[in-house]
């Protein structure tokens, strides 16, 4: 079942009430899709990935690979993968229906419902009465990506969301609320406290009963464990050495509102087709959360001309509506293009995967047929790194057994001037590399959670090197 392209008739299937005539692929555009996702398998090294199409009303679906490499579990559109920050769309709707609701306000402050929420930029404390939802709706509050992602701790406990939220009191910002957008995804673990605290129930069992039911996203979930019994949840993978291999990662239930809700490309393709608003059989409320949910916040300056929306990236007059996301072990994408009748999601269960294809499935779907499969950064640098640890290893046990050899010569000079001065500049280099692997050490296990261990490797083969080197440089006279 590698070559899987099921065709939907939305109008009686997947989107009742929509009658808008459509067509369907051509036989020659379905080949060089599946052709584009089989590519993207073969050079990525990521087992599995799972596609589906909304176009012109009518629903596709392309798989590639295996769910479980090992256990021969062939990919398809019921695949469970982790959607990481595709997550977010899913509680921005969630805050919003609140509001819809009349149970709270977009712009109340953070600390009516969280009172014990403080935070300080430049080393004093904000004045809390501006830090309003939309500052974390919209990543406008200062939390960012580059200074406030190691502040989501471990752990699967119910209180992990309210644990994640408390590590983040008092800490110092990367700008004043409301000054600019910077993406920082532990915003929405904010928001997702809210929702518990508002509701009075767990962020996952409001999801899934207010948000999950009434949509009819039947196979998306918002706890694990649910995934797993279906027997459809896919086996994450990362690349090391050139070599995919199955990875657990940890988990970080504090950290689901942002970025691990559960799903598969054929609740994603219903999914898109209500954002696109042509699914009919959904609560009426819901039509408003959604128009707002797409508008921007343009009261700052966009980033790439695009602007942050409610778990979504929106340029101005909101043709593009997007969104990727990354796990330590799954990587996803989805764009809505409401003017052409188009929506795309990727999911894949490898960080390898290159979310341009999204982009280059686009081009086949407007007759440009011819479309290649590159890697992305995430294994250009495996590959770099992986080669760099590999060299430097092999050439610092090459200076080291010359070192041992020049030591053991008979007749050896002392040591001259010139001598001295490169033995110590060698010896200053060494320190440095050994410094370097020092500084990063508190954050080891981060980055072996979400990057490649070849950078590690890289780092230790460098100092070995260079000691090698200082050591050669010693012993040569």
């Amino acid at each position: 079942m590698k070559n899987i392209i099921a065709f939907v008739l939305v109008a009686l299937i997947l989107f009742p009430g929509f009658t808008t005539p459509g067509y369907a692929l051509s036989a020659s555009q379905s080949d060089s899709i599946q052709t584009l996702l089989d590519d993207a398998c073969r050079v990525s090294g990521v087992p599995g990935m799972s596609l589906s199409i909304l176009a012109n009303g009518q629903v596709y679906y392309f798989s590639s690979g295996y769910a479980n490499r090992e256990k021969r579990q062939v990919a398809n559109e019921n695949t469970l993968y982790e959607l990481a920050s595709v997550s977010k769309a899913f509680t921005g709707m969630g805050i919003l229906l609140m509001e819809e609701q009349g149970l709270l306000s977009m712009n109340d402050p953070i600390q009516k419902y969280l009172p014990w929420f403080t935070l300080n930029y430049q080393g004093k404390p904000v004045d809390m009465q501006g830090v309003t939802l939309n500052t974390f709706l919209h990543h406008t509050s200062g939390l960012t990506n580059r200074l406030h992602s190691q502040y989501i701790p471990q752990g699967n406990t119910p209180d992990m969301l309210k644990k994640t939220v408390a590590m983040l009191v008092d800490t110092n910002l990367s700008f004043y609320p409301g000054e600019q957008y910077d993406y920082g995804t532990v915003n929405y673990d904010v928001l997702g406290l809210v929702i518990e605290v508002v509701s009075g129930q767990r962020y996952e069992d409001y999801m899934k009963k207010q948000v999950f039911q009434p949509l009819g996203l039947n196979q998306t979930y918002v706890y694990k464990e649910a995934a797993q019994a279906t027997g459809q949840l896919a086996q994450g993978y990362r690349s090391c050495f050139f070599i995919t291999t199955p990875y657990d990662a940890p988990d970080f239930t504090g950290n689901k509102p942002a970025g691990y809700i559960i799903s598969c490309t054929h609740d994603m393709a219903r999914w898109m087709g209500i954002q696109m608003g042509i699914v009919s059989d959904i609560p009426e409320i819901f039509r408003k959360v959604i128009k707002t949910s797409h508008q921007g916040d343009q009261s700052v300056s966009d980033v790439n001309g695009m602007f942050y929306a409610a778990g979504w990236s929106v340029n101005s007059d909101q043709t593009i509506i997007e969104h990727a996301g990354g796990n330590p072990n799954f990587a996803t994408q989805v764009v809505l293009l409401p003017s052409e009748n188009t929506a795309i999601c990727l999911l894949s269960n490898g960080t390898n995967t290159n979310l341009n294809l999204v982009l280059k499935v686009k081009d086949i779907l407007a007759g440009n047929l011819a479309q290649s499969y590159q890697i992305n950064a995430t294994q250009f640098l495996d590959i770099a790194l992986s080669s760099a640890t590999i060299i430097c290893g092999l050439l610092a046990l090459l200076f080291f057994v010359w070192g041992l050899r020049q030591k053991k010569m008979p007749k050896r000079q002392p040591m001259t001037k010139k001598h001295i001065i490169a033995t110590g500049s060698c010896l200053i280099v060494t320190l440095i590399c050994w410094a370097l692997l020092v500084l990063i050490g508190p954050n080891w296990s981060t980055i072996l959670i979400w990057q490649t261990s070849s950078i590690l490797t890289a780092l230790l083969s460098l100092a070995l090197f260079a000691t090698s080197i200082t050591w050669f440089v010693a012993t040569r006279r």
